[in-house]
């Protein structure tokens, strides 16, 4: 009976070793996820980005552009920011056409928390990012953004304006090829000439109110000589008019 006991137990030894071999191989690549860090702006937050390492950043919604006229009641209204309650309501809700929206008003040049950060894919593709947002009166909102519209958004964090000032304040930059025709904008859009040779110096990084633009923007102050002007810090989709700091080399 031992003996009978002894082969059964060997038997199913062999039988879970053998199991315990078979292999599985995932063909989905995962990304490699990276922590959030200040040269990161709003409008570049990527997909690879771990999520949870954005909460606890401090974000300002930049104020709207006073010389742009309003089109429309509805120009300045958002529908993707909301109260966080039982029922999501717009925050400090105004009605329009039959609509609740909050007016930009009520949040612009204000700076909230960053609680929470997800992204999540619709059936279509599509992908929307939701920002759960804490207040200074510890009010709870809801920003959604898909993830197409990220560049529009009129939305900087704090901790990469501050790293804006430090990478670039004090530093030269360099025309990188010839010679560019282009706009100041702080000078009533005159044109400019830059040559790879002039001696160019940033002084200062601000919020910029630029032409048809609807919200104020970053731009890097810069000087050559005399004269002063404007540097977009993004793409031209973001920044039509002027020169870009993708167009020199910072020394």
């Amino acid at each position: 009976m031992k003996a009978k006991y002894l082969s059964l137990c060997i038997l199913a030894a062999t039988s879970f070793t053998a199991t315990a071999q078979i292999k599985y191989r995932e063909t989905e690549k995962k990304p490699t996820l990276v922590p959030y860090d200040s040269s990161i702006a709003f409008q570049r937050l990527s997909p690879d980005l771990a999520e949870l390492t954005l909460v606890g950043q401090q974000i300002t919604f930049l104020k709207l552009n006073p010389h742009r006229a309003i089109r429309n009641k509805e120009d300045s209204l958002l529908d993707n920011i909301h109260l966080k309650a039982v029922m999501e309501v717009p925050y400090k809700g105004v009605m329009r056409g039959g609509h609740f929206y909050t007016p930009y008003k009520t949040i612009e040049n204000k700076t909230f928390k960053i609680a929470d950060y997800e992204r999540k894919a619709s059936a279509d593709g599509s992908v929307l990012l939701t920002f759960t947002l804490l207040s200074d009166d510890r009010k709870t909102l809801v920003y959604q953004v898909p993830e197409d519209q990220l560049p529009h958004t009129p939305v900087i964090i704090n901790a990469n304006f501050e790293w804006l000032k430090n990478q670039y304040i004090g530093h030269k930059l360099q025309l990188k090829n010839g010679s560019i025709i282009t706009t100041n904008i702080l000078d009533e859009n005159k044109e400019v000439t830059l040559k790879e040779s002039d001696d160019i110096v940033c002084t200062d990084v601000a919020i910029v109110m630029a032409g048809k633009q609807k919200y104020g923007q970053p731009f890097l102050i810069v000087k050559k000589g005399d004269t002063e002007f404007a540097v977009g810090i993004g793409s031209r989709q973001e920044y039509p008019v002027g020169p870009r700091l993708a167009d020199f080399e910072v020394l």
